[in-house]
């Protein structure tokens, strides 16, 4: 008996004081975060890097900007994939609506 309120005591315990211990004010990565982010991935600057290590800097610098260039066209082919589907399902619900 006195282990289970014992118990009971420090879950209670931890309960309360969890709310304290949480971020106050926004929601989200802190502001010196987003400074140092990238719109690159760490794994798109891994792979960056495999591909130019050793090589002449003019090289380098074409390689990198041919793989950002390949990245970009795939991710608005995505992206206008996405509006499309979007714009499809929206149609869809307005023909079930009963617009023609």
């Amino acid at each position: 008996m006195k282990k289970s309120l014992v118990i009971m005591l420090v879950l209670a315990l931890a309960v309360t004081t969890v709310p304290a211990f949480a971020a106050q004010g926004t929601k989200g990565a802190s502001a010196r975060a987003m400074e140092r982010a990238s719109d690159e991935s760490v794994f798109h600057r891994v792979g960056d890097w495999f591909a130019t290590v050793g090589k002449p800097d003019n090289e380098k610098q074409a390689i990198i900007a041919e793989r950002k260039a390949k990245r970009a066209a795939a991710k608005a082919e995505k992206e206008a994939k996405k509006a499309q589907k979007q714009l499809k399902e929206q149609t869809e619900k307005m023909k079930k609506k009963g617009w023609k």
